[in-house]
């Protein structure tokens, strides 16, 4: 009889151990990935060109390519919804993992962009890595955000991390609850993990980028990083 109980408790504990050791895989394989990259602040890409985009994918929707340098480099849709591309791809493919695409109420230039991108364990998820500004030593190796047009480049200074759990202010366009732009910025400074030492005014132009928070094993709340555009 105790013979049979030590061979359970040694069964269970070889399970828990495996189901630790997947779990712990999943959430920091890409910290590992991101971190064995050669950093820099630089855009890599040059010579964006929209049109040629739309040709290569045989897509009108893409209106736009978003990169911050040695993380993520992706083209970005948009459609006249928020749930298109959230499972097609950049060949309106129906794909789970679905496509970087900008909210459907906004355009490239206005005072606030909200681009949306899956995470969760594949690897090959562009936004996955949003989840390493987690991280503030991380932040201070990749603080810039390009966004590119057929004849302009967007250059955003992140400004703000932070995992959202209940509070979605930050979506809306308008009507900030009662605050005024400026305040409704300083609130989403001030929820950052960490200090950016970024200045924001009532004139500041802000990009979004919303992913899901992977690193807990029940995925709550959503990781944001938002940045300030700094060249018009």
């Amino acid at each position: 009889m105790i013979k049979k109980i030590i061979k359970s408790i040694i069964i269970l504990s070889i399970i828990s151990f495996t189901i630790y050791k997947y779990n712990y895989k999943i959430n920091t394989n890409h910290f590992i990935i991101i971190n064995n990259q050669i950093t820099s602040n630089k855009p890599n890409t040059t010579n964006i060109n929209i049109e040629t985009l739309k040709r290569k994918y045989n897509n009108d929707d893409i209106v736009g390519y978003l990169e911050i340098p040695d993380v993520l480099s992706t083209v970005v849709l948009q459609t006249n919804n928020n749930q298109y591309y959230l499972n097609h791809d950049n060949y309106k493919n129906i794909n789970k993992k679905g496509a970087i695409f900008l909210d459907y109420r906004v355009n490239i230039g206005d005072n606030k962009l909200l681009i949306y991108g899956h995470s969760g364990e594949e690897k090959d998820l562009p936004f996955l890595a949003l989840n390493n500004y987690q991280n503030e030593n991380f932040y201070k190796k990749h603080n810039k955000i390009y966004l590119y047009t057929n004849d302009k480049i967007y250059t955003y200074k992140i400004f703000s991390s932070y995992i959202e759990n209940n509070d979605f202010d930050y979506v809306n366009l308008k009507n900030f609850n009662g605050l005024s732009w400026k305040q409704h910025l300083n609130k989403l400074k001030n929820k950052s993990k960490y200090d950016t030492d970024t200045n924001i005014s009532n004139d500041s132009k802000i990009i979004i980028l919303q992913t899901c928070n992977i690193n807990n094993k029940k995925h709550n709340g959503y990781q944001l990083v938002i940045g300030v555009l700094i060249n018009n």
